[in-house]
């Protein structure tokens, strides 16, 4: 669904009924994608933003999404409900079971400061990546960098530029489909 020039537009849903009425417009086209947020998936259901939902909870709302629309769903995957590169392939096999087409993985270290290191998110990377391998599921891994997000003086996000190219390059080398930055 990615292709140049012609943007993809993902309406971002938190359960099964705001994904089934983002689809089902009547008789205008509705949605082609839709991506979860974790913000709101983590509100609607009670829960803080930053992986406070339990890790088992957040594959079966994601299910129950998939499951109730025909279009490709991306989820929210955070840092991946884990550390290890090891735990992060298990919470991924988890989540792909649910029927998502793709996910956002960031690298901001929850529950810590800063951000993981490249080489560190790299390896996490690559474990999700080999997770998806293992299962045969072609999905779509969007890599996300909160490094300007770090930085809360606007004026020195030109400064952060080189280091974000950096990242890109990296997690792309890593088995990344694509790369978001928040800012």
């Amino acid at each position: 669904m990615h292709r140049k020039g012609q943007p993809l537009l993902l309406y971002n849903i938190w359960d099964a009924g705001s994904a089934l009425a983002v689809v089902s417009t009547g008789k205008k086209a509705g949605a082609k994608a839709l991506a979860t947020s974790s913000w709101a998936v983590a509100t609607a259901h009670g829960f803080g933003d930053g992986q406070l939902i339990p890790r088992d909870f957040m594959p079966a709302i994601t299910q129950r999404i998939a499951a109730c629309v025909t279009v490709p769903v991306t989820a929210d995957f955070e840092g991946g409900y884990a550390v290890s590169p090891l735990d992060i392939e298990h919470s991924t096999a988890a989540l792909l079971a649910t029927g998502i087409a793709g996910l956002n993985f960031e690298d901001y270290v929850l529950g810590g400061a800063g951000l993981y290191s490249i080489a560190a998110q790299v390896l996490r990377i690559a474990a999700v990546r080999a997770a998806c391998l293992r299962a045969s599921i072609l999905t779509f891994i969007n890599a996300r960098t909160d490094l300007f997000l770090q930085q809360v003086d606007t004026g020195q996000h030109a400064g952060l530029i080189e280091q974000a190219i950096a990242r890109a390059r990296a997690y792309q080398n890593a088995g990344a489909d694509g790369f978001l930055s928040r800012i």
